[in-house]
């Protein structure tokens, strides 16, 4: 495999609660990461997001009273889908998957 040299792998939000069994589970979510451990190694720089909300954010459903998660609200003049909670700040949910090698990040962009 030949990657240039200042190139940068981005891993995005590969958290416990979009992997299944999480509040907002991709079916399958989890299977990104033996790929993502295996070509860590062709690259110098990664860099990873981590989805990072407080309890309140505004847009989990819990905080618009009447509403249920996937309604559509208006926020600010604009149309917003409701969430469950997740990635909710210091909790299990909002950690990387355990089987992601996060010690290869650069750094991690919430």
């Amino acid at each position: 495999m030949r990657i240039p040299a200042n190139s940068a792998l981005l891993v995005t939000d590969v958290q416990n609660d979009f992997c299944p069994g999480g509040s907002l589970a991709v079916k399958d979510g989890d299977q990104v990461v033996p790929v993502i451990n295996r070509i860590m190694r062709y690259f110098t720089r990664i860099v990873a997001t981590q989805d990072w909300h407080p309890l309140g954010h505004m847009s989990f459903a819990r905080n618009h009273p009447g509403k249920k998660v996937y309604d559509v609200a208006e926020i600010n003049g604009m149309k917003q889908v409701l969430w469950p909670a997740h990635c909710v700040q210091g909790t299990a949910g909002a950690d990387f998957h355990p089987a992601l090698n996060t010690e290869s990040f650069s750094l991690i962009v919430r």
